[in-house]
């Protein structure tokens, strides 16, 4: 039997978190920090056997060093990708809680121990413990994202964290498929829709590149620093344009080019980065807007970053666009953008008269792939979470004759 506790992500996008309890063995998957409100999981119950980590997004791992701080004194699980850039979120995160003044709940010497006991198996090499054994899988997210399958006596269960089938220009699709599973604990950000087409997508972002610069112009892209920065490198580095990068997408970049393996092509971001001009403050911040080019730089959501610098130089020029092209939660500065075309952020309240586009380029998978997962590996029960529509989802899907599920945080089931 495996009794699985959901700390957090359920009915909601943050926070992820799960406790599973297999004989002996008590394991957390992911333990995140819930960013825009500050939300945090449940605590899980110690003694625990192992943390494991499916990637480094904030979300997902952003309170793992609380762990030691309340005693545990293990190690936390991730591949070699994931180790390197939750190091630089963690801190980054750490940091951004004690400007805004908000309650930290760890130290950065429990950041250092989370850093210290960290180990790296492999894809596909079980870590074994008393009762039970864990199996990294590549979940095709972001470089070094993964899936995480519990085997203990015959009981299987997967955890998907985030998920994507689709390759893109930066990584490979996800490789998770697993028969005989009893339980799948399975993202559902996108349960409501299809992404489109990514090639189009590619193609209508260089267009509008070209269409801006042309004109003199300049084309803002704010960007997530993990994931998102790198593939619009590796998209648009041929333009011929200027391109600049600022931000932290610059120290993530480095990281990722350190191991190679995680990523689809390792030279081509290697060549796209090394023809980029990486801004490297305040100062050379000015140079940038010396000549039209594309400019791509944190934060996604525009919550901070950069991103404001360039807004109030820009907002008022026409001949200039803004492509936001990732998720914006509730109550960010991009998603209050999007909602009624005003920027208000730092002081400034405007309407800017730049050209703003959304293009959905998204690392989740979509609805059609999610259902066609679920249904090729037929698990035994279903349990959807990050998501804010798991109830429709698990409604839908109980009408395919699937035994799923749309648990709330603190729930508790057996398999």
């Amino acid at each position: 039997m495996v009794e699985i506790k959901f700390l957090g992500a359920c009915g909601e996008v943050g926070r992820s978190g799960v406790q599973l309890t297999a004989g002996k063995d008590r394991f957390v998957f992911d333990y995140g920090y819930e960013v825009q409100h500050g939300n945090i999981p449940i605590r899980p119950e110690l003694p625990i056997s192992g943390v494991f980590i499916s990637h480094a997004h904030i979300d997902h791992s952003g309170m793992v060093p609380q762990l030691y701080g309340m005693g545990y004194e293990g190690s936390v699980y991730t591949t070699e990708a994931t180790a390197g850039i939750m190091e630089i979120l963690l801190r980054d995160s750490l940091k951004v809680q004690k400007k805004r003044g908000e309650e930290t709940h760890f130290l950065p010497k429990d950041i250092q121990k989370t850093m210290l006991l960290n180990k790296t198996p492999g894809y596909g090499k079980p870590v074994n413990f008393r009762d039970s054994r864990i199996t990294l899988m590549d979940a095709g997210h972001i470089p070094g994202a993964s899936s995480m399958l519990l085997e203990s006596g015959k009981k299987k269960v997967m955890y998907t964290g985030d998920v994507k089938f689709m390759e893109t220009k930066l990584v490979g699709g996800a490789r998770i498929d697993v028969s005989g599973l009893d339980a799948l604990l399975c993202e559902s950000t996108y349960s409501y829709k299809d992404h489109p087409d990514r090639n189009k997508l590619e193609d209508q972002l260089r267009e509008m590149c070209q269409e801006t610069v042309y004109n003199n112009g300049f084309m803002l892209i704010p960007s997530f620093a993990v994931g998102r920065t790198q593939e619009l490198l590796l998209i648009l580095h041929d333009l011929g344009f200027p391109m600049h990068v600022d931000g932290m997408g610059i120290q993530v970049t480095e990281t990722m080019l350190k191991k190679p393996g995680f990523l689809k092509d390792s030279r081509m971001l290697q060549k796209a980065f090394g023809r980029a001009h990486k801004v490297s403050g305040y100062r050379d911040r000015k140079t940038v807007l010396e000549k039209p080019g594309i400019i791509i730089c944190t934060a996604g959501m525009m919550n901070g970053g950069p991103v404001s610098y360039y807004i109030k130089k820009l907002h008022d020029r026409e001949n200039c666009t803004l492509a936001l092209t990732g998720f914006q939660v509730e109550g960010t500065v991009g998603r209050t953008l999007m909602d009624t075309g005003r920027y208000i952020n730092e002081g400034l309240d405007v309407r800017p008269k730049m050209r703003m586009e959304f293009l959905d380029f998204s690392a989740h998978c979509d609805r059609s792939h999610l259902i066609g997962f679920i249904k090729r590996n037929k698990p035994k029960k279903v349990f959807l979470m990050h998501g804010d529509r798991t109830k429709d989802f698990a409604m839908e899907l109980q009408g395919m004759g699937i035994n799923a599920h749309a648990p709330k945080n603190g729930d508790v089931f057996q398999v």
